[in-house]
């Protein structure tokens, strides 16, 4: 099993530097200056993705009642 996630992990990375790297061929028309640095759209969807987890997990720390147990 551990394998199997290694070889998908590594695939991804594969498939991302690509596409960083295609983006560098790409013209954009971008509204803003920072919409047209290489690799806007990784960095960005990658910050707010984690900023989105760290709003769920503070949420939900906040939201808990006293004596809840998630496992229950």
């Amino acid at each position: 099993m551990e394998h199997t996630r290694r070889r998908i992990l590594i695939g991804l990375l594969l498939l991302l530097a690509l596409l960083v790297g295609a983006d560098f061929f790409v013209e954009h028309h971008a509204s803003f200056w920072i919409e047209g640095t290489p690799g806007f759209a990784s960095w960005f969807g990658l910050s707010s993705a984690a900023a989105a987890v760290a709003v769920a997990w503070g949420w939900g720390k906040l939201m808990r009642r006293p004596g809840e147990r998630a496992d229950d």
